[in-house]
């Protein structure tokens, strides 16, 4: 069905339609992933995370909070909302999309926003009385991205950190402190270690997604390998665990041999004993030994949990800055 827009673009062949999936699990990653490339972000999406993603939509309504626009039967852009709870007690309302690179700069990026934005203010009118705002993000590189949030009233409220471990040569082994071991990770506790991280994460900056949705995603990621997993224990309790993965896809075309040091979490007891120095020394090994040659993770620029120098000790250094952009609803 076609959606008017009464700003679109004066575009020949030009009209806007909700999704149609499958075939739109992969419009999705070839737009994002040619977006990345044009920015020069060392990232791919395959199509089998976007599928995930679809398959178990978390405060997100299909029919409703996506929106397509193609030019001659051609996909070229489209937007995408969502919400989550925040940890501070607020609602974030996503607004987010992409233009492809060969059809930006026609305003196509600025009716798309106008449209997700409505939606989200929409969505946010039935809901509970608390602080909402509209969220979105982008990389520094992203001048496009960037001036156009900037141009429709949004403001930096926090930065996000991608750090680099260029080589995995020299790992120094850390020790864990005594009644602490490292355990193989078992899919019969892979809810024990999902409950861990919400744990973990909700008195960080942001928004943790604890519904089954979000437990489902994860189950289902077609990059999840806990044999990559380092998990740490005391008796039957989980003190702490890095979530490690590959995307081997991304690898592929990029020409890298890179792994994630993904989810690094100690739980409130056991903080601040070097224990997550200890995972993450350990999680390089295990990266190393599955033929990875360098190592990347992402962390909140104002981490309080001393995130920052954890990784720096195991020799990672700051690589890209990532903003992260709110207004109210």
């Amino acid at each position: 069905m076609t959606i008017t827009l009464p700003e679109a673009p004066a575009i020949s062949g030009l009209r806007f339609r909700g999704m149609q999936r499958p075939a739109d699990d992969a419009e999705i990653a070839r737009l994002v992933n040619a977006g990345m490339a044009a920015s020069s972000v060392p990232h791919r999406l395959s199509q089998a995370q976007v599928t995930n993603w679809l398959d178990h939509p978390s405060n997100l309504d299909l029919a409703a909070d996506l929106l397509f626009a193609e030019v001659g039967g051609m996909v070229v852009g489209y937007a995408e909302g969502g919400w989550e709870q925040d940890n501070d007690g607020g609602r974030n309302y996503a607004v987010w999309g992409q233009v492809h690179p060969d059809w930006q700069r026609r305003g196509l990026g600025t009716v798309l926003l106008r449209w997700i934005e409505e939606r989200q203010r929409q969505v946010a009118a039935t809901h509970p009385e608390v602080e909402k705002r509209l969220e979105s993000w982008a990389s520094e590189s992203e001048a496009g991205r960037l001036a156009l949030l900037e141009g429709n009233g949004y403001r930096g409220v926090r930065y996000d950190y991608e750090m680099e471990r260029p080589t995995l040569d020299d790992i120094q082994p850390l020790p864990l402190a005594a009644g602490i071991e490292l355990r193989p990770a078992r899919e019969e506790d892979l809810r024990r270690h999902w409950e861990t991280e919400i744990e973990v994460f909700r008195d960080h900056w942001g928004s943790v997604d604890d519904s089954e949705a979000g437990f489902a995603q994860m189950r289902s990621d077609p990059r999840r390998d806990i044999g990559l997993w380092v998990v740490a224990w005391q008796g039957d309790e989980i003190v702490g665990q890095v979530l490690n993965r590959i995307d081997r896809e991304a690898n592929a075309e990029l020409g890298m041999k890179r792994g994630w040091v993904s989810s690094v979490g100690v739980r409130r007891p056991w903080r601040r004993q070097g224990v997550a120095r200890a995972l993450v020394a350990k999680s390089l090994r295990v990266l190393r030994d599955a033929g990875m040659t360098s190592a990347g993770l992402g962390v909140d620029a104002e981490n309080a949990n001393g995130a920052l120098g954890a990784y720096e000790a195991n020799g990672f250094r700051v690589v890209r800055t990532e903003r992260v952009y709110r207004k109210p609803v």
